[in-house]
């Protein structure tokens, strides 16, 4: 599986992302200000096509991993 975990700072409402399914939840509990920043939209499509292979997942944690770096929750 392509999705690793990624720990997240505790200000950005969550702790751990174990899988795309958790990531696209969270983003989809984001207010909409964070949501429409082109990071965050990159990930969102990501996130819609991750089951489409193995590729398509390693993408989608990718640009999740990226959004949330650019936001300063990555923790560690």
């Amino acid at each position: 599986m392509a999705f690793e975990p990624i720990r997240l700072r505790p200000e950005s409402g969550a702790n751990l992302i174990k899988d795309a399914s958790e990531a696209h939840a969270f983003m989809m509990h984001m207010n909409l200000a964070l949501q429409n920043k082109p990071h965050w939209q990159i990930a969102r499509q990501a996130l819609a096509q991750f089951a489409a292979s193995q590729d398509a997942e390693l993408r989608a944690w990718r640009a999740f991993r990226d959004a949330a770096r650019s936001e300063g929750w990555l923790a560690g």
